[in-house]
C-alpha cells in the first residue's frame, strides 16, 4: 500500500498545521493546537480556526487547489517529478515553497526531487524557484538585481512575476502592458499593478514584469485570496457563476469596504470596454490589509478580444440567464442587467458609465504614449475601445 502524503503548512512563516492526503482520495487540513492557542488568524476564509480536521471530499480543499500551478507551469512541474499533471497534491508538495499570498506548503520529508536537468531554459528557471503560481500563461518568479531581472532562487524572496512571451499568443506581453495602461486611466481612482517590460536573464524574449502586490518592499508576505478561493470553488470552476457573486460576498462582510463594490462594478465595465473577455473568478481577489479586506490591484487585464479565436462571451455571467454569444453582442440592456445584479440603481449606473466615457480619451492617450508596444498594437486597442464604447455604452442614459 502506498504511503499517504502530507505537508506542513506555514502562514506568514509560522507553522499553522498539516495538510493530509486521505486513503479515500479526499484531503484534510488540521490546525496545530499551538497555532490556535497563540491567537493566530485562520489561513483562509473557508478554513476557520478549529481543532477538528477540515475535510474536502473532492481532493484538495479549494483554497489549496487554487494555489496549484496551471497550464504551462503545471506540465513542466509534472514532467520534472515524473507524475501526471492531474496530481495536484504531488505538485503542491514539491512546489509550494512560494505561493501567492502568505501561505507556504512544504513537504517535511521530500522523497522526490524535481529533475532540473532537462527542459527548456525557461522551464528550468521557473522550476528552480520551487514556486506555485496559478494561471495558464508561462511565468516565473523574478528578482530585480543590480544588472536587471533574473529568475528567483528556491530560498529567495521574489519581487516580481515575469510573464513570458507565448508563441500561441503573439504579442501577449505588449498587449497586457497596453491594456493595463488603458485600465489605469479608465479606473483612475482604483489601484492597478505596477509593471514594466524588460529582459529576464536566461529567458528568450522580453517579459512582462509585474511587481508582487502580495509582498512588502522588505519581502514580507501580505495575505491574498482570489474570489475562487473566497467562494470555496475548485480551480477548474473559475468560469462558473456571475460577477455579482463577488459583490454579494463583499456586501456581506463588514471587513470589506463598500466602495470596493463600486470599484468592482467599474472594473467589469472596463473589462467589457477593452475586450478583456477572460475576466474570471481567479482574476479578482482581496488583500488582507490589517483588519480590512480590500480589492487587490487590477491584474491579469488583457485585451483578449484582439485574438479572433478568443472573441467570445465574457467569462462570467453579467445578469440573469446567459451572456450574449460574443463580446460584440453586449448591448446597453446587458450593462443595465449587470448594474441590477450588483444592486445598483439607474443613478449609480449612469455615474459609472459617464465616468468611463469621460476617461476614454485619456485612456487612448495613455496607450499611445506608452513606452512599450508597437504602433500597430496600440492602434488596435484604441480602435477596440472606441468600437465597444459605441456598441455597448454610448446610448445608455439617452432614452
Amino acid at each position: 500500500m502506498a504511503e499517504l502524503r502530507y505537508a506542513n503548512v506555514y502562514f506568514h512563516g509560522t507553522f499553522a498545521g498539516v495538510l493530509r492526503e486521505e486513503p479515500d482520495g479526499s484531503s484534510s487540513f488540521s490546525y496545530h493546537p499551538g497555532y490556535i492557542e497563540a491567537g493566530h488568524s485562520a489561513i483562509a476564509h473557508h478554513l476557520p480556526l478549529q481543532l477538528e480536521p477540515l475535510r474536502s471530499a473532492g481532493g484538495l480543499h479549494p483554497y489549496f487547489d487554487n494555489l496549484v500551478a496551471e497550464g504551462w507551469l503545471a506540465h513542466a512541474q509534472a514532467r520534472s517529478l515524473g507524475i501526471p499533471s492531474s496530481d495536484s497534491f504531488g505538485r503542491l508538495l514539491a512546489f509550494g515553497h512560494d505561493c501567492i499570498g502568505a501561505t507556504s506548503v512544504l513537504d517535511p520529508r521530500p522523497r522526490t526531487q524535481p529533475d532540473l536537468r532537462t527542459g527548456s531554459p525557461e522551464e528550468l528557471a521557473a522550476l528552480a524557484s520551487r514556486a506555485s503560481i496559478s494561471g495558464v500563461q508561462p511565468k516565473l518568479l523574478a528578482v530585480r538585481g543590480e544588472n536587471g531581472f533574473r529568475p528567483a532562487g528556491a530560498d529567495e524572496s521574489s519581487t516580481h512575476i515575469a510573464k513570458m512571451p507565448s508563441g500561441r499568443l503573439p504579442g501577449i506581453v505588449e498587449i497586457e502592458y497596453l491594456t493595463i495602461a488603458a485600465a489605469a486611466e479608465l479606473l483612475h481612482d482604483d489601484r492597478t499593478v505596477d509593471l514594466e517590460i524588460a529582459p529576464v536573464a536566461g529567458v528568450r524574449g522580453d517579459c512582462l514584469l509585474v511587481r508582487r502586490f502580495d509582498r512588502t518592499p522588505a519581502g514580507g508576505r501580505i495575505h491574498f485570496e482570489e474570489f475562487n478561493q473566497l467562494l470555496d470553488r475548485p480551480s477548474d470552476a473559475k468560469y462558473e457563476g456571475a460577477y455579482s457573486e463577488m459583490a454579494d460576498f463583499m456586501r456581506a462582510r463588514p471587513r470589506c469596504d463598500p466602495l470596493d463594490i463600486d470599484r468592482l462594478f467599474r472594473r467589469v465595465l472596463a473589462a467589457i470596454l477593452v475586450g478583456n473577455q477572460d475576466a474570471h473568478m481567479k482574476n479578482f481577489g482581496l488583500l488582507y490589509e490589517g483588519a480590512s479586506l480590500r480589492l487587490a490591484p487590477v491584474y491579469d487585464f488583457v485585451s483578449g478580444a484582439l485574438y479572433p479565436e478568443f472573441d467570445s462571451q465574457l467569462a462570467l455571467r453579467i445578469g440573469p440567464g446567459s451572456n450574449p454569444s460574443h463580446l460584440g453582442a453586449l448591448g446597453p440592456k446587458h450593462v443595465e442587467a449587470l448594474a441590477q445584479s450588483f444592486g445598483f440603481g439607474r443613478g449609480a449606473l449612469l455615474e459609472a458609465v459617464h465616468g468611463l466615457g469621460a476617461r476614454m480619451e485619456a485612456a487612448a492617450e495613455a496607450v499611445n504614449r506608452a513606452p512599450a508596444g508597437s504602433a500597430a498594437r496600440k492602434k488596435r486597442i484604441v480602435q477596440l475601445m472606441r468600437k465597444r464604447w459605441n456598441g455597448t455604452f454610448n446610448s445608455i442614459g439617452r432614452k
